[in-house]
């Protein structure tokens, strides 16, 4: 019974002390903070992203990075319209992908267009990413809740 006890004490000691690592810190802002019903407006995903890390962009043109979403919760205060587009990301060739790759460093920024159908709209949902050292090659998947909010005038 002693090492049971010892067993599961040790082991939530490890797992206090392990870090989430977490190199890209989300904020989310609406291009304007009061609109009309029916008005388009753009959201704002700005991330910064920890030095030595990268990552990657919403639109690439390999298999295997997971490019970074956006998924809305979805509800009749708005619709999307087009897609979640990334704001001058850089680009290069990646051997292990075989191809060219869009990314970020430092800042990412993404935006997306919404319309406004109904007053006081409730925009919220999760936006995913991974970014990735170039110190070893470690990357990691990201999820943060976000939420954007509009007044109706």
């Amino acid at each position: 019974m002693r090492k049971i006890l010892f067993i599961c004490l040790f082991a939530t000691s490890l797992a206090a002390s392990a870090q989430i690592l977490k190199p890209a810190k989300w904020t989310f802002t609406p291009s304007k903070t009061s609109a009309k019903v029916g008005e388009t407006i753009d959201l704002v995903f700005t991330a910064k992203i920890d030095d030595s890390w990268y990552m990657y962009s919403s639109e690439l043109k390999v298999d295997g990075p997971l490019p970074t979403t956006a998924n809305f919760t979805k509800n009749d205060t708005y619709t999307l319209v087009g897609k979640l587009v990334p704001v001058k990301p850089k680009e290069k060739y990646d051997d292990i992908w075989g191809g060219k790759v869009q990314y970020f460093e430092h800042e990412a920024k993404f935006i997306q267009k919404v319309k406004i159908t109904k007053a006081n709209p409730v925009i919220e949902g999760k936006i995913e990413c991974q970014t990735c050292t170039t110190k070893d090659g470690k990357c990691v998947p990201n999820k943060d809740k976000f939420k954007f909010e509009v007044k109706t005038i």
